[in-house]
């Protein structure tokens, strides 16, 4: 069975974990700081921590923006729940935008008018590897927080208009595109807001931080970034050519800019069970995509933003990984081709 998710770890990987475990602490207290440098010199932000849990990242980020008891937050309706979890714990009031069923991402229309009414900040995520329209924020006087978890590798701001998030947060779970194993890192393109930043990282525990062993494994998996990225879009590009041979679609995006693959969704025009069923009974693991999102989690959610409903409702997920290798990487090629 070719299952929906398979970390990207090797045997260098290993080693460098094995390698961290075995050897003196004073050797390999750096590891964490060498892995937070790398990844900001590929992305172009300021360091700002390497966080053992992604919703500890988050709480920091909102924390650091100033964004709390009555703040009111735009977010998309298919962001992560976890999100919208820390919105609650800091008494943050959700705003939420629909999204457009082309992209997934938040409409730029209705952004437009919520803005209009006023908002404090503003979560920007992508469900799919689709870039969230970033030239709609240049001119704002509004922090926000950019979640690059599934679309690190493409651009992030609007480089046009010099713009960049004040917060952006990497999640590297084991499924995520570069994984440690566990953790989040946080960033900042605003030297006012990581000054902040670092102050408020600076009162954190150290349970908080990720753990070297982790940190050695991530530094490993940024030497093959380039390669990981690449070969999910050639993989994803195969998958593109087989579902217009059907009567489903998957995601495309709007404009010219570059996109990724975190793994491959599919918006089904029939029973998402009868499509799950098929693809199981050719070997092959198939899911729901959206059942760890605002819209899951927050039963009013549906009612205001119908498109994202729709596709909460009839999106699934595909395997695509680095690791799929050319005989199920045809497999899945082939299922999506000829899907109920």
């Amino acid at each position: 069975m070719i299952p929906v998710y398979k970390p990207s770890i090797k045997r260098k990987e290993m080693d460098a974990l094995l390698s961290t475990l075995v050897s003196d602490y004073k050797e390999v207290v750096n590891d964490n700081n060498d892995l937070l440098k790398a990844l900001s010199k590929i992305l172009k932000f300021e360091p700002g921590a390497l966080l053992r849990d992604y919703s500890t990242a988050i709480f920091i980020a909102l924390q650091t923006l100033g964004l709390g008891s009555g703040s009111k937050v735009l977010i998309s309706a298919l962001a992560p729940a976890s999100y919208i979890k820390e919105f609650e714990k800091l008494s943050i009031t959700a705003v939420y935008a629909d999204v457009n069923l082309a992209t997934g991402c938040m409409g730029s229309e209705e952004i437009q008018e919520i803005i209009k009414t006023g908002i404090d900040g503003v979560v920007l995520s992508s469900p799919n590897g689709i870039n969230p329209d970033y030239n709609l924020f240049a001119d704002l006087d509004i922090p926000v927080i950019a979640d690059i978890t599934k679309t690190i590798g493409c651009s992030i701001g609007d480089e046009d208009n010099n713009w960049f998030p004040d917060i952006s947060i990497l999640r590297m779970e084991l499924m995520d595109i570069i994984t440690s194993g566990e953790g989040t890192a946080i960033f900042s393109g605003n030297k006012k807001v990581l000054s902040v930043l670092r102050s408020v990282v600076n009162d954190l525990p150290d349970t908080a931080f990720l753990l070297n062993m982790n940190a050695a494994m991530g530094l490993i998996q940024l030497d093959s970034l380039d390669h990981f990225i690449e070969r999910r879009r050639e993989i994803g590009e195969v998958f593109e050519k087989s579902i217009l041979k059907g009567n489903h679609k998957s995601f495309y995006s709007l404009n010219d800019s570059v996109r990724n693959y975190p793994s491959f969704y599919v918006v089904l025009n029939s029973p998402h069970k009868e499509v799950i069923r098929y693809a199981r009974k050719n070997g092959i693991m198939v899911e729901l995509a959206f059942t760890n999102t605002a819209m899951a989690i927050d039963p009013g959610v549906s009612e205001k933003c119908p498109n994202a409903n729709s596709l909460y409702m009839r999106t699934v997920v595909f395997p695509l990984y680095p690791g799929l290798g050319s005989s199920n990487t045809i497999s899945v090629s082939r299922l999506l081709s000829t899907l109920p």
